[in-house]
């Protein structure tokens, strides 16, 4: 017998990764699998209603609270435009086309290739044509942070 009703891409979960959050207080903040924006679904079930935080591969392994002063409460997306290539920004475009995305973190590095992050977050706020508050964060490599 045949359902009346379609099946979903987000009624199978290994579509998307995994939805990791669980309230222990030791628990890293992060709320899904995978985190390379190459690798993510746009239509993932987690970036509804989200709080996205766009993060330089290197961000994190630089500023060692990057966990509890910046992720917490955020679906994490990592990558590097200098590495990951042309489609980076499209992947983030068309995650922002797809869902409610409430605001963007952006966590970049003090290095001139992190420039294309910011970049690429701005020109897809500006393509979605959706009014995304951003917040940038820039990392230095001694380990200080400017908001």
């Amino acid at each position: 017998m045949q359902s009346d009703t379609a099946a979903m891409p987000w009624d199978c979960p290994d579509t998307f990764g995994k939805n990791l959050y669980r309230p222990d207080p030791g628990q890293a903040h992060l709320c899904q699998w995978p985190l390379k924006i190459r690798l993510i679904s746009p239509v993932a079930p987690y970036f509804h209603k989200a709080h996205l935080m766009l993060a330089a591969d290197c961000s994190a392994f630089s500023y060692s609270s990057f966990h509890s002063a910046i992720l917490k409460n955020r679906v994490l997306v990592i990558g590097c435009p200098e590495l990951d290539g042309d489609g980076f920004g499209e992947k983030l475009l068309d995650i922002l086309r797809c869902n409610d995305i409430q605001s963007i973190a952006v966590a970049r590095m003090d290095a001139p290739c992190c420039k294309k992050l910011t970049d690429a977050a701005i020109d897809a706020i500006r393509k979605s044509k959706k009014d995304i508050p951003l917040q940038l964060t820039t990392v230095f490599s001694e380990g200080e942070v400017v908001l």
